[in-house]
């Protein structure tokens, strides 16, 4: 059974928001869809672990911001590689707008927004579906919309494929975010800790023969020294890491960094 046809189903991205006692917070999600014209409802699914969950399930509305084509990656580094648990996603971020329901919308990299108010849920263990009315919708461009191919085709950087560490260990790779984790065998139950996503979302990394397999190892053809991301694999080419900076896949700062 192949599981990457379940990559085929045309989903919409989103950048769901909640606002609970004076703050504001948003994931990215692919779960976003109607249910019925009338009355006009949509369903919403959110992974439990995320501070956005809670959020809905107190406040009982969110708004979602339709992301585009002309999105970039700092959208989805923002909203959905850090957890709201741990930053305020919103800190410097002023492609904004607050609209009536009381959430801030996204204005750059989206093509409209739809606010609803929850009138059920649906417990599916690691997951709640949320069942809303809308409430107030409007279309913000004209930009088609972007679907998970797109962002995984167009938008998501590709890393390198490479296929154990140097050390002989199997690397599993996050479809959804490119999280590597190392390992023989991964677990059944294993979570991705930057996406939340289940351990059926990651692939065993392959490369072409078994030496093209193996990571650099210190410095490339030229002698420049490599330094790689513990979190996501990214790898900076410099004699010295900037101390101020920070991984343009995942944005964990130079102290995530390694030399290879």
């Amino acid at each position: 059974m192949d599981k990457k046809a379940m990559y085929k189903i045309s989903y919409g991205l989103f950048v769901v928001t909640a606002q609970l006692n004076g703050r504001d917070n948003g994931c990215i999600t692919n779960t976003l869809a109607q249910v019925t014209s009338e009355p006009n409802r949509v369903s919403l699914t959110v992974n439990k672990a995320n501070l956005t969950h809670d959020m809905i399930a107190e406040s009982g509305s969110f708004t979602a911001s339709v992301i585009s084509c002309g999105a970039d990656f700092s959208l989805f580094r923002r909203f959905g590689f850090q957890s709201g648990r741990d930053a305020d996603k919103f800190s410097g971020f002023t492609d904004t707008k607050r609209v009536s329901g009381g959430e801030l919308i996204v204005t750059k990299g989206t093509n409209a927004y739809i606010s609803a108010k929850v009138c059920q849920t649906v417990d599916l263990g690691t997951h709640t579906m949320f069942i809303a009315d809308v409430t107030d919708m409007e279309v913000l461009s004209d930009e088609a919309s972007a679907t998970y191919e797109y962002y995984q085709s167009n938008i998501k950087p590709k890393p390198e494929a490479v296929g154990t560490t140097p050390s002989g260990e199997t690397i599993w790779r996050c479809v959804i975010c490119g999280y590597e984790y190392v390992g023989e065998e991964l677990p059944e139950d294993f979570i991705c800790p930057i996406c939340k996503h289940p351990a059926s979302d990651f692939e065993k990394v392959s490369g072409g023969t078994e030496k093209e397999e193996a990571v650099p190892v210190g410095t490339t053809s030229d002698g420049q020294t490599i330094w790689r991301c513990t979190v996501c694999g990214y790898e900076y080419i410099g004699d010295e890491l900037p101390e101020d900076y920070t991984c343009p896949l995942c944005g964990v700062p130079a102290s995530e960094f390694e030399r290879v």
